[in-house]
């Protein structure tokens, strides 16, 4: 135990002493950014390491004065996609001071590395792939069967953002009955990975045909969440398939790998599922008209063969016409002929039945002498035994009756 005694000056200089005869002036420094704020021109911020969980592991404060921010923002501005953000893995230089008043160790930034940082950023999306290519998730959603009329859409972005209203703009454009439900969520900067992974969950909750997430164009940095692990996982184990629309023209996002379909703007993602909806409208069209052609053509088949079938008809109804005409004057003909023949024949029978009709004739046989006697009260005489005596008679001749009383019968 040293018996050395110090005041608090002398210790803090003799710690500022060492740390500078320990790291000899300025030094690299690589690490994340965490809670960058600004004061008076000056950038203040953490940098820390953080464990396999996120957890911070070991923080240094950083100051980048007003003095030295030109320099840097200069040497970023060069390199063109690398900004100091929150979450943003940066290697800065400058001595490790000890600031004696607040008694705390402090980096003053004087440099930075931009190659670094894009390094750090491909070099995590190399490992974001890799993982997801040995759980085989690379192919998972792609897999999944697309609606053929998918109008239903969940569109993921940030609420008025320029990429809602182009990507609105092309489905309105179309004049499709879509249904979209808007999911509001960041797409940049710190905890954007962990907001896109619930819209995307909220997404296949609402059971819709397919998932659209879009951002508009940005630097390699901006774009950055679309390769983090935790979106990328999102995506390939949806349910539903995702189309994104994310603003590049030249990288491809771990995002787009994983999805079912990738497309380079949010306007390009909104045209893609009008193509497949208007395929689908338009393979309706061309059948309907096929449909139509072919109803026509069997018309018109139709019709012609009625038209001929009427005119055999016609000619058949004629030809029939004519021979039943035939029949029935051949037929009119021989009833003639056999009326004539069955009336001279019944006419010869009734002169016969007239004849004799008139041989048996009371008149004529009285008048020939005969007469015929009846009783009083009409019965005709016939027998002796149908008179009594006493009975009255009425004999009947040729020219009047007699009345006479019956005295005796024989």
């Amino acid at each position: 135990m040293s018996d050395v005694n110090y005041t608090v000056t002398e210790l803090m200089t003799a710690t500022a002493d060492a740390i500078k005869a320990r790291l000899g002036g300025a030094v690299w420094v690589d690490g994340e950014i965490s809670g960058a704020r600004e004061s008076r021109g000056h950038l203040y911020f953490d940098l820390v390491d953080r464990d396999e969980k996120g957890a911070v592991t070991a923080k240094v404060p950083v100051a980048l004065w007003s003095r030295a921010r030109p320099k840097v923002e200069q040497k970023l501005q060069s390199a063109g996609t690398v900004r100091l953000e929150e979450g943003v893995k940066v290697r800065i230089r400058g001595p490790l001071e000890l600031w004696l008043a607040g008694g705390r160790l402090q980096l003053s930034m004087q440099d930075i590395d931009p190659v670094f940082t894009l390094e750090a950023l491909e070099s995590e999306r190399e490992r974001v792939l890799a993982v997801l290519r040995a759980e085989n998730l690379i192919d998972r959603n792609r897999s999944l069967a697309l609606a053929s009329m998918p109008l239903h859409i969940a569109l993921i972005t940030a609420d008025e953002s320029a990429a809602q209203a182009d990507f609105m703009h092309s489905l309105i454009e179309s004049r499709l009955p879509w249904r979209v439900e808007f999911i509001d969520s960041k797409v940049q900067g710190a905890g954007a990975e962990r907001t896109i992974a619930a819209a995307l969950r909220t997404a296949q909750r609402n059971k819709v045909d397919v998932i659209a997430l879009v951002r508009g164009g940005g630097s390699r940095l901006d774009l950055a969440i679309f390769d983090h692990e935790v979106v990328a996982r999102a995506i390939a184990t949806s349910s539903v398939p995702v189309f994104t629309g994310i603003g590049h023209e030249i990288d491809t996002s771990v995002a787009d790998v994983v999805a079912h379909c990738a497309n380079k703007t949010p306007t390009a993602c909104a045209e893609a599922l009008v193509d497949i909806a208007m395929e689908v409208v338009t393979r309706g069209e061309t059948a309907w008209g096929d449909i139509a052609e072919i109803v026509s053509t069997t018309l018109e088949v139709e019709r012609e063969r009625l038209a001929r079938s009427a005119r055999h008809a016609a000619l058949g109804a004629r030809t029939r016409l004519t021979v039943e005409r035939h029949r029935l004057s051949s037929t009119t003909s021989r009833l003639n002929r056999s009326l004539e023949t069955t009336m001279k024949s019944e006419k010869q029978s009734l002169e016969l039945f007239t004849a004799r009709l008139s041989a048996v004739d009371p008149v004529r046989t009285l008048a020939r002498g005969w007469s015929i006697t009846r009783t009083e009260r009409g019965t005709v005489v016939r027998r002796s035994a149908d008179v009594s005596p006493g009975d009255t008679l009425v004999t009947t001749v040729s020219d009047g009756t007699i009345t006479s009383t019956a005295t005796a019968t024989d």
